[in-house]
Order: structure tokens, then sequence, then C-alpha cells
């Protein structure tokens, strides 16, 4: 029998014993001062409760509903348990005396389905896939498909085929509900489908688009109301697609399904047809995903490893003839016909159509097989139905737009046009202006322009005629005054000298190449004057008109500096800058060694090492380079000792490269986001440009005016460049008015947009989509960024969502408490989480950055990724990433600083055999290895696994480590195990080579199990009255009719109370703090935006969506607003909810 982990909850009597004042007045203050305006769903202090940490705990009523099985109580031993807790939180500085209270909470919950709260989800679930089960596992169980056809029809529209004798017969859409089905589409052609087969088991289906056949009237393209006619861009119409019926359930088998969904045309309707798309490649990503290092070895052609072997044969890329290699192995399959959808025209689709059909309906038999192979060891992994249940719900994304979409598309593109002009009018100024150093070789001593190439070409003119004039041109009366007359007859003989022009003219003379090249050739013309043709005319101007941000030249020109020293650009290392280390070079420099000084003092070792050792310096550079052939090792410390040398004097953060120009000055390079391996290509690209505004890239010439309105507008174009082609290219579809809700008027045009969310494309399972799940909210510098807010829901309808608050972090704290003390928040990671506050800098956050000297925004970035499996010597690069200032060895300083204090320092414990002859205490990492080395074993051998101790994350980084050294790792809330690809089996060297891979999986693959419940809960408690729109980050999004919103809203807090008692209770914990019980706030809106009072004014969007578009802010919803907006707290009184 399982014993339930007992809780220590203060009475009201003990309660006193606490010196706690704040709270104890606030209770005694609140039934005098608010009892006349106190909502329904407030109840009086006896609901109030707090565990021996102080940590406030779910009302009474709550727990009572949730966790009926597990009453609160104590016992002297949690009691005893508790003061330890207490002690060594005072002991990392948490004042957990000081914790404010949030009102309490009274819902009636609609009853349990099931014993408790566990059971409740595993019933729901199973409820909720049960449909699509059915339809799924005799598709699984098929043995044998129904014979192929040996001819397809080709006839637009579906047509079914008799199992018997392959007789063709025309239908509206398949009879069967459960089907395998790829579409075909040829891409010059447009995104829409021209192909598609589908196979049940009871027969086997083939579509044609009526565009392909011409057996049926061309359709008329009619445009949506108030949508742009004149635009470019397409706008596809649902008659377009190919109809698969609106009677659900439904479930629709493939690989990369969410492609196929995209082309079909119910699933573009407001209103949900309850079909569903389960991906077998989402399947295999589940059973056989693989780290970012194991797909580059998958791609690669070498040799692998011995260390890979291991896992080779146990995962694949994830293309339909890899997956299909890996589980079913056979001849590979061909995918040469592909091409001609690919690269070909709807005529030879034509002339190759029962191939191509062929080819279609073999992807389909291969998907069939992988199914068969595959999805037992999906079920056999992921055993929870809730597993299958969220897959199935996030393939179902939906997107509502209206004609705004066209407007935000025409604006984003037009301001990015004129924003483009004038960067290039800058650019081209400071260009024209560069070209005056040429006089008396001005160039040489320019610190930016010194190496470009500056060599001109000459025009040679024809030798006049020694016997006769020249031909006097006649010119065109260009003025009646005598001045313009004047002038006319003054410079007569330079129009006179045409005639000795050559015939073949060089472009631009006297202007040096590096600007010619920025330049157009004028066009050619056939007729013998230079008269242009109007039409070249209008394509061709003078000038750079070829110049742009992203070109090598445009940094030099702004004459940009890297914390005041003037960038440089060298072919094998990229962008960097030049600093100084001696006065004076060997006389035969190029580099404008005097001005270089006179900017940027030589640093003082250097100096001195310049002035008095100048042969030693060049036996020391000598000495670095044979130890760069001979000793690759020893080359690493020496130049390490060299950086250490430079950074006494230079603080930045310029990555040593080994480099020196003209034996006066080091390049350095600039660091790039991904370490110092990598080269920067363009100092004003994205990752730069924030750099600006920190003064720490800048222009070295005062005069310079442009530079500062470049990088803003690179800084504005940069988002939409970026993502314009996927946004372009978002699949819009349409909607008649006829296919509308009745209470939906057709004032504008409405469509939708199916995103192609791939439900589990990652290792961990995280969906996958390249546009909307990376889109970012919208910014005041960045073009384009208001995205989110054109998904808009029609009249009557509203979007309520939330953001989950802190997920990943609660998980991982939870994660410890449980395994350590069984308390919520008796490790200082978890009482931070829980109670701690960012406006007191009590929470976990402003605690670290308070310690390391870090801003708070930093430290939360650093402290994400270390919970996600990150070593020291990534939060070094972070560090430094964000505050170029720090040097090496104080970056590094920080970083250990911040992770003595978090994660602790590591413990060995000798193994049983060995107390006889070592002393059973704690032995560092580094006596570890030395006793080790001493009886000739592994670490291993003679010690336990290393805890952490210490740190006020040690015990959350133990639990994690505990789960992600198992043989078999399973999610702490669904049980789903680890991928294949990464399991040790028994091989300890594999454990450790992707233990931090391992333990990100923990946390991450934890969020999703998260994510999944909620998905589920939310179905249970709103039923058909929700459609699911998106999740991206931490966020969740429904479309919900208008009458029902204020329900959802309070749905969406109770899915988050329900679905973290699940987890809590998965671990052991048989309570919940009120901290996390409910959402912050709930937004009902009609747009997509993070926040309900968001703006989103852009550079693309300057007035706003309240001006610009009409468009009001939306509610935020606390519990107590949400229960009150929906009509009461009585939840199991809701229609709709199944008792």
């Amino acid at each position: 029998m399982q014993l339930c982990l007992m809780r220590n909850y203060a009475s009201r009597a003990n309660r006193e014993h606490y010196a706690s004042s704040s709270i104890k007045i606030f209770r005694k203050m609140k039934p005098k001062v608010n009892k006349p305006k106190t909502p329904e769903n407030l109840e009086t202090p006896a609901e109030y409760a707090e565990n021996l940490v102080k940590v406030q705990m779910i009302s009474r009523n709550l727990h009572a509903q949730l966790f009926p099985e597990c009453p609160r109580s104590t016992s002297e031993q949690q009691i005893a348990s508790a003061k330890l807790y207490q002690k060594e939180l005072r002991r990392h500085g948490v004042d957990f005396e000081s914790s404010a209270s949030v009102p309490d909470v009274h819902l009636k919950l609609p009853p349990l389905k099931g014993r408790d709260i566990e059971e409740h989800f595993l019933n729901i679930a199973k409820e909720q896939v049960e449909p699509y089960e059915k339809l799924l596992l005799p598709l699984v169980k098929c043995e044998k498909l129904p014979r192929r056809p040996k001819r397809w029809e080709f006839f637009a529209g579906w047509t079914a085929y008799d199992p018997v004798d392959g007789e063709p017969s025309p239908v509206d859409h398949p009879l069967e509900k459960g089907l395998i089905f790829d579409v075909e589409v040829c891409v010059n052609e447009g995104p829409t489908p021209v192909l598609a087969t589908a196979v049940s088991s009871e027969r086997w289906y083939s579509w044609v688009s009526p565009k392909l056949t011409k057996h049926r009237p061309k359709l008329i393209n009619m445009e949506p109301l108030d949508i742009d006619t004149d635009s470019e861009r397409p706008h596809y119409r649902s008659d377009e697609l190919i109809p698969l019926g609106t009677e659900g359930p439904g479930l629709v088998v493939g690989h990369n399904v969410s492609y196929d969904r995209a082309r079909l045309k119910e699933q573009y309707l407001i209103e949900d047809t309850g079909y569903r798309f389960l991906d077998t490649m989402s399947l295999h990503m589940c059973v056989s995903g693989v780290t970012s290092y194991q797909r580059a070895m998958l791609k690669s052609k070498k040799e692998p490893a011995p260390e890979d072997l291991g896992w080779l044969d146990k995962s694949s890329l994830n293309s339909l003839v890899e997956v299909h290699r890996l589980y079913c192995g056979g001849e590979p399959l061909s995918k040469e016909p592909r091409n001609i959808f690919v690269e070909g025209t709807l005529e030879q689709v034509r002339q190759h159509f029962q191939s191509l059909v062929n080819y279609c309906a073999s992807d389909v038999e291969a998907t069939h097989r992988v199914l068969q192979a595959l999805y037992p060891l999906y079920a056999e992994r992921f055993p929870h139905p809730a597993s299958l249940a969220g897959m199935l719900e996030m393939g179902s994304a939906y997107l509502p737009v209206n004609s705004n979409w066209e407007r935000y598309i025409r604006e984003s593109q037009l301001t990015y046009e004129d924003l483009n002009i004038e960067a290039k009018h800058h650019l081209g100024r400071r260009a024209e202006e560069a070209c005056s150093l040429l006089l008396d070789e001005q160039y040489r001593k320019n610190l930016w322009l010194w190496d470009e190439d500056w060599s001109v070409q000459e025009l040679k003119l024809k030798q006049p005629p020694k016997q006769k004039p020249l031909p006097t041109v006649e010119q065109p009366d260009s003025g009646s005054t005598a001045e313009q007359r004047r002038l006319q007859a003054k410079f007569q003989y330079l129009y006179d000298q045409r005639s000795l022009l050559p015939a073949r003219r060089p472009l631009l003379p006297g202007y040096p190449l590096w600007y010619r090249k920025l330049c157009q050739k004028p066009p050619k013309n056939s007729q013998n004057d230079d008269e242009v043709l109007e039409n070249e005319q209008e394509s061709w101007s003078p000038g750079p008109t070829e110049i742009s941000t992203g070109m090598q030249i445009a940094p030099k020109l702004l004459s940009l500096c890297w914390e005041g020293y003037p960038l440089h650009y060298e072919r094998e290392q990229g962008w960097g800058f030049l600093v100084p280390f001696r006065s004076e070079g060997a006389g035969n420099e190029r580099l404008p060694i005097e001005q270089l000084l006179e900017r940027c003092a030589v640093p003082e070792y250097a100096r001195q090492q310049a002035s008095k050792r100048e042969s030693e310096f060049a036996l020391d550079m000598l000495s670095d380079q044979l130890e760069q052939v001979l000793s690759k090792k020893d080359h690493k410390k020496k130049l390490s000792q060299k950086q250490q040398r430079l950074e006494a004097q230079y603080q930045g953060s310029g990555v040593w490269c080994n480099k020196v120009l003209d034996d006066c000055c080091f390049f350095l390079k600039l660091p790039h986001k991904n370490g110092p391996s990598f080269r920067v290509g363009n100092p004003l690209s994205r990752d730069f440009l924030n750099k600006f505004s920190e003064n720490i890239l800048s222009s070295g010439d005062p005069s310079c005016h442009a530079a500062a309105r470049v990088i803003e507008i690179a800084r504005m174009m940069s988002y939409w460049r970026n993502n314009r082609d996927r946004i372009t290219g978002q699949m819009v579809v349409w909607l008649d008015p006829e296919q509308l809700p009745p209470d939906v008027a057709p004032i504008r045009a409405y469509g939708a947009i199916c995103p192609q969310v791939v439900a589990c494309g990652t290792l961990t399972r995280r969906a996958m989509e390249p546009t909307w799940m990376t889109a970012s909210n919208s910014r005041p510098d960045r073009l384009g960024s208001e995205l989110r807010s054109m998904v808009q829901a029609p009249p009557g309808y509203k979007l309520v969502g939330a953001d989950v608050d802190s997920q990943e972090l609660w998980i991982a704290s939870v994660l410890g408490d449980a395994y350590a003390c069984g308390e919520h928040g008796a490790t200082p990671l978890g009482w931070m989480t829980l109670s701690g506050s960012k406006s007191n800098g009590s929470d976990m956050h402003s605690i670290t950055a308070k310690a390391v000297g870090i801003s708070r925004d930093h430290a939360k970035v650093i402290n994400y990724a270390r919970i996600y499996g990150a070593g020291q010597q990534f939060a070094e690069t972070l560090l430094r990433q964000f505050n170029p200032t720090f040097s090496a060895s104080e970056a590094k300083a920080k970083a250990m600083k911040m992770f003595s204090i978090t994660k602790g320092k590591r413990e060995y414990r000798l193994r049983e055999e060995f107390h006889d002859e070592l002393d059973d205490r704690a032995y560092s990492s580094y006596e570890a290895s030395r006793l080790a080395i001493q009886r000739n074993r592994t670490i291993g051998e003679v010690f336990h696994r290393p805890i952490w101790q210490g740190g006020t994350e040690s015990a959350m980084f133990n639990r994690l480590e505990d789960i992600a050294t198992q043989s078999q790792p399973q999610t702490p809330f669904l049980g789903g195990r680890l991928s294949r690809a990464l399991e040790a089996d028994s091989d300890p060297t594999q454990e450790q080579r992707f233990l931090p891979t391992r333990i990100n999986w923990v946390v991450q693959s934890g969020a999703v199990d998260f994510l999944h419940l909620m998905l589920v809960s939310m179905r249970w408690l709103m039923g058909p009255h929700v459609r699911f729109c998106l999740s991206f980050h931490d966020e969740l999004r429904y479309l919900v009719k208008e009458e029902v919103a204020y329900k959802a809203a309070l749905a969406m807090h109770i899915t988050n109370l329900m679905t973290r008692s699940y987890c809590v209770s998965r671990i052991g914990l048989k309570d919940l703090p009120m901290s996390v019980a409910f959402f912050s706030s709930v937004e009902v809106d009609t747009v997509l935006r993070k926040e309900c009072t968001m703006d989103c004014k852009t550079p693309s969007n300057p007035h706003g969506l309240g001006i610009g578009y009409g468009i009001k802010p939306g509610q935020s919803l606390s519990i107590a607003e949400a229960i009150d907006n929906a009509g009461g707290n009585d939840v199991s009184k809701w229609p709709w909810i199944r008792q």
C-alpha cells in the first residue's frame, strides 16, 4: 500500500504561534472591512491554509474536491523536519515569514471521474481518444490493404474503387472515417492540391483537381470583399481544396500530415468538424528523435565514430524514405516521380497521370507500413491516453483572419520599401563623400577605407583632327535669358568634344573601383545617339544604387567602431577590430597607425614590450607558431596567457584569434552568438543591432549622422526582411458568405489559416511551426511585428487564452521539493518560485542577480539555461554576450559564483565495499578522481553517483539527474519514455555523454505533458464549445462564441488548477500552493496578442490597433473576475459537462 504524504497546515489556533503579523492582521481585517463587498467566490478565514514553511495552499473547499482521499493533517515528525527546512531557507537568505497571502477561492467543481485526480485524467483522456482509437486501431491491425486499382480514373473530385474488381464510382467524399492520406502539389502552379489518394480498411480513393482534368468549368476568380484585387499575391478559395466531409469524428493519418491538412476544405470552416490528424513523423520523433548533433551525424557521409554506432541503427532523419527504411526495411522508396511535381507543369502531370497517382498511392502504402510498425512502439512508450489526445488536439490548430491580413502585408511591404530607399540614400551619400579621399591619397589615412581598392580608370580621348575644327554639336534652346545663352556658349566646346569619346567607354572613369562596384552600368541602346529608351531609363539611375546594409562596404562607410576601436574585415576571421600594441611599425605598413594611435591608446603592457623588447616579441610570435604545430594543448595555454595580458589593459569582448596586422596592432574578432569559433559576417545584422543603443557599436566619425539612422532603419527592417517570405507564403483560404455561420454578417472578407504544426517536432516533443510559433510580440522598432494581432476573431466570437506563468521553472522546482522534502516550498528554489516576488526582490532571478552582480533580466536567461542543462561555460558565453565589457576572467568568476550559489558543489559518497579502507564522508570531485586513479578504477566503481549540495537548486538538480541517468528515463507526469537514440542501454559512457540533453528533456518534455493535460482538461470542461487555435511558448489560445467566452475563461483557470493538481499528485504531493493554482489572468480578446491592452504600434502600424484598425482592448480576468462574469462559482451546473 502506498503511503500518502501528509502535510502540516497551520490552523487558526496554531497560526498565532508564528510571528507573521501581516498575515494575522490581514485575516482579522478582511471580514470587518470587506464583508459588505465580498464576492461570492471569496470565503471566510476558515478557508485559509498554509504549510510549515509559510506557503499558502489552496482553499480548503478546493482541496477536499481535488484530493478527497488525502485529508490534511500533521505529525510530530513533519514538524521536526520543517524546522530543518526553515533553517536551510534562512541560510540562503529566504525570508519565508514575510510572504503575503492571496484571497481564497470557493468553487464547486464538476465531480471527478474517478477516485482521485489521477484516475480522473486517465478516464477523461480515454473518453476523448476512444472515438479516434476506434478508427485508428483497424488501420494498425490491417495486415493487408485493399488491392490498389490498376487504373486510376481521370475525373475531377473523389473517386472510390471497388475492393474486388476496382470499379470506379464518383463520391462526394470518402465513405469511411479512418483514412491514410497523401496530397501532391504542383509547385509551379501554387500551393493548392492537384492529386490526392487515400485508403481505408475497405477501399481506395483518388481525388483529382478540376484544374487538372478540365472536365469542369474553370473556377471564376471571385475576389473576397474589400480585398485588394490589384495585388499580385494569389487568393485561395475553399473550392480549390479537397472536401472530406463535416460529420466527425474522423481520423486522417499521414506523414507530415499538417501539410495535407492545410489542403482540406472543411478545415477552414469556423465550426470544428471533429476530424483529427495523426502524424507518423511526430510519432517517429517521440519514439526515435535525435539531438542536433545526432542529426548532423545522420546527414554526414563520413565513417561514424565508435561511440555513435550504438544509436545509429535506432533512429533516422524525418523523411518518409528514411523513416520507412528504419521501421520497415526492404527496398528504399523511389522518389523520382516527385520531380515532376517540384519542377514540372500541369501539362506534364496530365501526361504522366497514371504513374504519378501510383507514386502518390505508394506513399500511402508506405505510411501504412510505418504506422503498423511505429504505433505499437509509441503506445508502449507513451501509455497514458492524454499524450495521444494532446497530439491530436495540437494537430487541429486554426487561425481566423479577415481583410486586415492583406492590409497588414501591403503596409508592411510599403514601409519596408520606403525604409530601404532611405537607407540606400544615406549609404549612397556616404559613398559619394568618401570618393573625395582620392585627392592627395587621403584614403591612406582613413581608418576604415585604407584597404579598399582605390584604383581608377582613365578616360582616353581620341586625338582631335589637326586640319579642321571639331564639328559643332547643335544643342536645343535651353532658355531665353541672356545668362542662359551666355553659359551655353561658354561650355559649347565641351559638347563639341563628344566626337572624341571612345566607342567603348569605361564605367565612371576617375572613380575608385570599390565605388564602381556599387553602380549599375547604363543600359545599352540600339540608336547611334545617347538617348536611352524610355523603359530602360525608368529601370536605371546613376549613382551607387546597388548599395545596401548587407554589403561589406557598408560598416566602413559608416565608420563603425566596436568599443571605440575601428572595425576591420579579414576574409579568414570575418569582422573584427584593430587594437594597436606598438607606436611604430616596420616602416612598410599600409595600415594608418598614426591615425589609429590618435584614436586608440596603446595598452600599457604592449607599449612597454614594444619599446624595450621588440626582438623578444618577434620570438614570442614564433614560439606561438611552433606550439600551434607541435602541441595544440600548450598552444591554447599560451594564447590564454597572452589574452590575460591583453585584458590587463583592454577590458572588452573581442575574441582573440592570434592575428597581427603590419606588426603593430592586433586584430580581434567580434563576438559571435554561437561561440568564438564562428565568424561575424555582418555587424549590421540582427544580432548586433541592440549593441548600437548600448554604445558598444558606434560611429567613429562625429560628422556621420547617417550611422545612427541607418542602424535604426536596419533594426526596423530586420524582422520583416527575415520573415517576409514565410508570412506572405501563408496559405490563407477565403470563405464564401454561405460558408460563414448565420450570426456572422459578411461585411468584410473572412478567411482562415491552418498553420502547419508538427505536433511533436523536436526531441522533447515540442510542437514546431516556422512562422507562428516563432513570432515575437509587437515592438515599436520592429516592422511587421504586429503579425500575431492580425489573427482576429470573426464577429460573435472571442479569443480566450492565458500564459502559463514560469511553467518550466515550477516543474523543475516542484520535482526538487517532492524529491528532497516532500513539501511544497521546502527547498530554497521551491520557496522562491512559489512565494518569491519580483517587487520585493525575493524571487529566484532577483536573488541570483543580486548575488552575482548582474541585471535581473540577464540572470533570468542564465537561470533558465542552467535548468535546461547548460553548463558553466555556456553561462560565461551568455554573460559576455549580455555585457561585452566583461573580460573572459571576469565572466568566468561570475559564472563560477553563480553556479556555486545555485547549483552548489558536487559531493561523492563511497560505495559500501570501500568503507573499510577509506573514511565514509563526502569527497570533492578532485578527491574522488585521485582516489579512483590510485586504485586503477573508474570513479563510478569507487563512488556512488555524485549529488549536489549547498546550493539553492541542489535538490532540483539531484532529482533531474536521478531521472535522466536511469536506463529508461520517463517523464514524471505522464510516464513518457526518452527517445531510443538517447537511452543509455546500460552504457555509462553514453549516459554521461548526453546527460545535459537528458536533463533538458526531463524539464521540456514534462512541460509538453503539462500542455497535453491542459488540452485534455479544457476539452472536458468546454466540450465542443471551444476550438483550439494555437499554443506557442507558454501561451494557449481558443476560439469561442461570445456567449460562452466568460465560461471559457473560467474553464482556463480551472484547467490550470486541475492540471497542476494532477502533476503534484503524480510525484507524491497531495496538495497545491495557492500562488500557482490559477492563472494570473486569462485574456478575453478579439485579436491574438500577449496582453489584451497591447496596442501593437510598429513602423508599419504607427497608429496602433485602436486608431489604425478600430480594435478595442480586450479583458484580462483574474479568477475572481472570471467567476463573477461566468455567472457564479458552480461549474457543475454547466449543461454540456457530462456527469
